[in-house]
């Protein structure tokens, strides 16, 4: 009875149940029994069958069967699938070719999602020595950037500006700066010329900026300066017309082994994982002598259907089915950790 729920469960929910189904029942403690919790004709959803199924889905969506509510959604699932099931056999679909060409299409997904999960289940081996070695060999990856703090005034160039415009922007920028090397207040300059709304209300202080936030044109200036007060002279970036004041300087810095360990020995055995994989991929397309024939799939034709978001695009199609599917919680697949970086 099992066998046959999970089989017309639907294709999307038994795709999502691939890596969980390797892995077994995730340990229930509830006494298992062939006793029915519900009949259907002349066939019954057991205990077990209804457990087994309650036992793949991950613990936090589990929470939303624990109610009686819960409890009958899952089982009207159940009971929809078995009645879908009994009317496919009426007709006499489990002989016909979609049906055995789907279901080799997910017996072999099922073995080679086993094949795969021997090799993540492994461990991978890595030592305090070599994380250590790591860390001293590749310390220009733990080194904290170095960062400036400054006051800005920003004279703001819209996209696609005129030459007179451009013209105008620049002389309020230098006017400011005219007065500022007449001993004017910064504060009270900010506040008559800086169109930067973030920074204007505090004086144009800036957040700490390290190196490629704010641009080259920026950069170039504000961390050639030194001093702390210098005024520079205006320049331009893709924001308009500058003038920064700078405040104070927070050089590299490297961060200590204890801090970035973890991370390290983390970054390892993924690299170490993948050379797993990678090998046994190698060694197994060396033995099957893989071929690919570059003409024959040149010529396969691909209806790539309107642009995604154009009138009459489709959504993305259930896997295996004709129509959106709806499993009971399905579980997510693990994803590979992510690496340390970081973007901006």
């Amino acid at each position: 009875m099992l066998k046959r729920t999970l089989l017309f469960l639907g294709l999307a929910l038994i795709a999502t149940l691939i890596v969980v189904a390797c892995t077994g029942p995730q340990g229930s403690t509830a006494k298992k029994s062939g006793e029915a919790v519900a009949t259907v004709g002349s066939s019954s959803i057991t205990v077990d069958d209804y457990q087994q199924i309650l036992d793949r889905i991950p613990p936090f969506n589990r929470r939303r069967y624990a109610s009686k509510k819960g409890k009958m959604e899952l089982l009207d699932k159940l009971v929809e699938e078995e009645l879908f099931y009994q009317e496919a056999m009426r007709k006499g679909l489990d002989k016909d070719d979609e049906f055995t060409s789907r279901m080799e299409q997910i017996r072999r997904g099922i073995l080679a999602s086993m094949v795969k999960k021997e090799l993540y289940d492994d461990d991978v081996e890595v030592t305090e020595a070599d994380v250590k070695k790591y860390y001293d060999e590749n310390q220009d990856k733990f080194m904290t950037p170095e960062t400036i703090k400054v006051k800005l005034i920003l004279v703001r160039l819209k996209r696609n500006a005129t030459d007179a415009e451009e013209a105008k922007a620049k002389a309020k920028a230098e006017e400011a700066l005219k007065k500022l090397k007449s001993g004017a207040n910064w504060d009270a300059i900010v506040e008559q010329y800086s169109e930067d709304r973030g920074t204007k209300k505090r004086g144009g202080v800036l957040p700490k900026v390290r190196k490629g936030m704010r641009g080259e044109e920026f950069d170039a200036v504000a961390f050639a300066m030194a001093k702390p007060g210098e005024i520079s002279d205006v320049f331009k970036d893709k924001r308009g017309f500058n003038i920064v004041q700078f405040v104070e300087k927070t050089p590299a810095e490297l961060k200590d082994f204890a801090s970035v360990e973890k991370s390290i020995e983390r970054r390892m055995k993924q690299e170490k994982l993948k050379e797993r994989i990678d090998g046994t991929l190698e060694g197994l397309r060396s033995k099957a002598n893989v071929k690919v024939y570059d003409d024959v799939l040149d010529g396969i034709q691909v209806d790539a259907g309107p642009e995604p978001g154009a009138p009459g695009a489709p959504g993305l199609p259930a896997i295996g089915g004709e129509g959106p599917q709806e499993p009971p919680a399905p579980p997510a697949a693990p994803a590979a950790p992510a690496k340390e970086g970081e973007s901006k």
